[in-house]
């Protein structure tokens, strides 16, 4: 262990679920975040490892241990690790502690699911993160037009990649600066409305 290192954060809780009810679940956290994905599992000694990816760090390890202690009360450990070194900064372990945080509460909620509600989480498609759309402003894309527009620049702009590629393959030609020339018109005199319409939706 490294001089400043940080110990692993760890907790250990008791529920009041089955094992068989607490596994299930355990193994099924990536239903409700995809970016914990299981890296190991040991179906013996009901030892789980899911792996995470962070930015500018190679992620972290998260352990989960579960125990029976009777037929309805069951021990879930987790122990967050590095997965390269050791926690030396405290807002690692306040990252890791985040990551503690939502294991308990994925658990709980999957936990209070009926085997019918996990299977339909299971049949439902992982929701893609929603990318939110630039709003793109009608005068910049004119003037784009007017001045760089020889080069497909405001082409690009709009999110009309193909033509600014294009736009751009001939502006030795002239071509694409006649046609920009036509563009920056058709914007100056577009509406709003229309604009809108056919660019920011």
């Amino acid at each position: 262990m490294a001089v400043f290192a940080i110990p692993n954060p760890k907790k250990t809780i008791q529920v009041d679920f089955s094992l068989e009810k607490v596994r299930n679940s355990v193994k099924n956290i990536s239903l409700l975040d995809p970016k914990y994905k299981i890296f190991s599992s040991n179906e013996i000694f009901n030892q789980y490892t899911y792996e995470s990816y962070e930015f500018l760090s190679l992620g972290v390890y998260i352990d989960i241990h579960i125990n029976s202690i009777t037929n309805t009360k069951t021990e879930i450990a987790i122990e967050i690790r590095r997965k390269l070194g050791t926690f030396n900064e405290s807002h690692e372990v306040t990252n890791a502690n985040n990551h503690m945080f939502k294991m308990y509460d994925y658990l709980s909620k999957l936990m209070t699911l009926s085997d019918d509600g996990i299977q339909n989480l299971k049949s439902k498609p992982l929701q893609q993160p929603v990318i939110n759309k630039s709003i793109k402003n009608k005068t910049l894309a004119a003037l784009l037009a007017f001045f760089l527009g020889g080069l497909g620049i405001h082409k690009f702009y709009l999110g009309k990649t193909t033509a600014g590629i294009l736009y751009l393959l001939f502006c030795w030609t002239l071509i694409p600066a006649i046609l920009a020339f036509v563009d920056f018109l058709i914007l100056i005199f577009m509406s709003d409305n229309n604009f809108n319409a056919k660019y920011n939706i």
